[in-house]
């Protein structure tokens, strides 16, 4: 398959063994080797709305120099791509500790779910392609580098789930005690300054009898 028709660019001589397995969508994120060529087929940073696959492409030569279809120089280019998904995650991780109300952490969540997405299947990819290339340092950096995004990525979703139900569950007591003390209770007896004097002297006296008890049973 003419690399012209797929996502590589034109100026590109991967073998046509890795060129024709490529269409015009990215798929999943995955690495290719043939004949010491590496390709990684990586997806860009999704934003919050964004449900398609842009793909940021890779290409090891067999000399070791890296190109990419992405901004930077070979080598720098593989790190900007991982150093944007740092940096998002730590932007939302700023949201979320300054999040207080139910909206502001829904918004962390919806803006962190497509980054888990695709940080887990980043470090597949470079998990993958670390073992083809098992002597090659810089992709056991990048591997371990993007497995430390996909935890970073999971355990902000948890910090702001948990942080979403307790707001959430303060809310609920909120409303229950809103609840408890917005009850009428409705009795026979007129509404009458007497009457409410009546039942105060009543429920003292009780409280009165039942600790008279108990200090003789004690």
């Amino acid at each position: 398959m003419d690399a012209a028709n797929t996502l590589l660019p034109s100026s590109w001589s991967v073998p046509e063994r890795i060129s024709e397995r490529l269409g015009r969508e990215p798929g999943p994120q995955r690495a290719m080797l043939e004949d010491g060529h590496l390709l990684l087929i990586l997806h860009q940073l999704p934003a919050p709305d964004d449900h398609r696959r842009r793909p940021a492409l890779f290409w090891r030569h067999p000399d070791g120099s890296w190109r990419s279809n992405q901004e930077g120089d070979g080598l720098a280019a593989l790190q900007g791509h991982l150093r944007q998904f740092d940096d998002k995650l730590a932007a939302l991780e700023h949201s979320e500790n300054q999040a207080a109300t139910a909206s502001e952490y829904h918004a962390v969540l919806e803006q962190l779910a497509p980054v888990l997405r695709a940080s887990r299947g980043l470090h597949r990819a470079m998990q993958q392609a670390r073992g083809m290339l098992q002597a090659d340092r810089d992709l056991i950096n990048f591997r371990d580098q993007a497995a430390g995004i996909e935890r970073n990525a999971e355990l902000l979703l948890q910090d702001a789930q948990f942080g979403l139900n307790f707001i959430a569950a303060r809310q609920a007591e909120a409303q229950a005690m809103a609840s408890l003390f917005g009850m009428e209770i409705h009795s026979r007896l007129p509404d009458t300054p007497a009457n409410f004097l009546v039942i105060c002297l009543g429920g003292l006296a009780l409280g009165l009898f039942v600790m008279m008890l108990l200090r003789r049973r004690a």
